[in-house]
């Protein structure tokens, strides 16, 4: 259940609106419209935290968006997932991918955002974890900041309207968005409730660093001859030599002798890879980092790069000596924890909900959105052919997957560099 939402700042998890309003006002809005569900109702219930409709739809409608634009970009680029469009472009909500129809992944991504949302607010509030007015303040000025880069207030709230979520929609966003990084935190500072040692990654992550000696030119990807081949199997013979005759001093000598001999161009960065089981490097580099105990050395591993030979790290060391490894993977580590919580909620829908066909919403969604744009454009057509108007990202949807934010993309790739596919 990692990776619930394309990105933190797109966490949406809110108090029902009308609580405590002695006057309520008549539903509006964008969902309404096309629902005829009050935005303001209570959507789903999550332990002691509900979400308004507002809040769901929302969250509907960016999973929809995100499948959309991902497997629109794939189609285009590389020609696939042709079958799950008609011959208009437009996406087959009920053609299936691995085993289910794609309008119920959406449905299940758009809940498992609410359980993990829930979560956040969940372990914070259990932690004691809240904003204080420094992070009020920095909120705050990131709000200014945001409301200029889109043009000034009007702007804001127009696009606001296209997606269906109230101002105090978009705070609580934000807000969830520091929750998170306030717990993180927690995650990296020594004898709080969520703290992990360094070394404790070593159970799910290893820190592999290689020296490569390539069997393909690397300009053209074509095989070496047979003699270069045979000369670089004996250069990485007598490099292991070395290495096993090292004792204590194996990890200076691996550096040494990468820093000399290694043909992949990135492993100098870092000197090394993190590597999970879900990182996406070629099967023989990926199984051995894995495998290594911290401060051993691998035999020679050959693969479609050319010959390998491996140094595992020890984790402490490394996060040490880069605070940015450190941050990934506690966030990680974060992400798990949450997720175990969010598993284990009981989601109670309501019955406006429980009745909604995402399909339908979502296409009657996009086509209201249309509407808006268009009316806008035109209203503010000033009838010399230039359009003043200013682009609502209205082409995507909802708009939520506006960034590109590929599902595919967010994986411990390292293409090119010796390691990788």
């Amino acid at each position: 259940m990692k990776r619930l939402c394309s990105g933190l700042m797109a966490l949406v998890l809110i108090v029902s609106l009308a609580a405590g309003c002695a006057k309520k006002e008549p539903p509006s809005g964008i969902f309404y419209d096309v629902t005829g569900i009050d935005p303001r109702n209570t959507a789903y219930t999550v332990g002691d935290v509900t979400f308004p409709a507002e809040a769901y739809l929302y969250w509907a409608a960016y999973a929809c968006s995100s499948m959309e634009y991902n497997l629109n970009m794939y189609r285009a680029y590389y020609g696939l997932y042709e079958e799950m469009f008609d011959e208009d472009g437009n996406l087959l909500w009920d053609k299936e991918l691995e085993g289910t129809p794609l309008i119920e992944q959406a449905e299940q991504q758009a809940e498992g955002n609410v359980r993990f949302y829930a979560a956040i607010e969940s372990k914070a509030k259990e932690l004691g974890v809240a904003l204080d007015e420094e992070d009020r303040a920095q909120l705050a000025e990131s709000f200014a900041d945001t409301m200029e880069q889109m043009g000034g207030e009007e702007e804001f709230q127009e696009n606001l309207k296209l997606m269906g979520i109230s101002r105090e929609t978009f705070d609580r966003i934000t807000e969830d968005g520091m929750l998170f990084q306030k717990l993180l935190d927690l995650v990296m500072e020594e004898d709080s409730a969520l703290y992990v040692a360094p070394e404790t990654y070593e159970e799910s992550a290893s820190y592999a660093d290689h020296i490569l000696l390539g069997t393909t030119n690397q300009e053209t990807g074509e095989a070496l001859s047979d003699e270069e081949i045979a000369r670089k199997r004996a250069t990485a013979e007598d490099l292991l030599g070395q290495l096993q005759s090292a004792g204590d001093g194996v990890e200076a000598l691996f550096d040494q002798l990468a820093e000399e001999y290694s043909e992949d161009p990135g492993r100098a960065a870092a000197k090394g890879y993190m590597v999970t089981a879900d990182s996406s490097f070629v099967p023989e580099f990926l199984d051995t980092a894995l495998a290594l105990e911290p401060g051993q050395v691998s035999d020679i591993v050959e693969s479609t790069y050319g010959y390998h030979i491996l140094y595992r790290r020890h984790m402490a060391d490394v996060l040490r000596e880069q605070p940015e490894q450190a941050s990934a993977l506690a966030e990680e580590h974060l992400y798990d924890q949450l997720a175990q919580l969010a598993d284990g909620f009981d989601l109670k829908a309501s019955e406006e909900i429980s009745a909604l066909d995402l399909k339908a919403f979502y296409t009657s969604y996009n086509a209201k959105v249309e509407e808006i744009s268009a009316a806008k454009a035109a209203e503010n057509d000033t009838g010399d052919g230039a359009d003043t108007g200013t682009d609502t990202g209205a082409d995507t949807g909802s708009g939520a997957a506006a960034d590109g934010n590929s599902a595919a993309a967010d994986g411990n790739s390292a293409p090119a560099d010796g390691a990788g596919e």
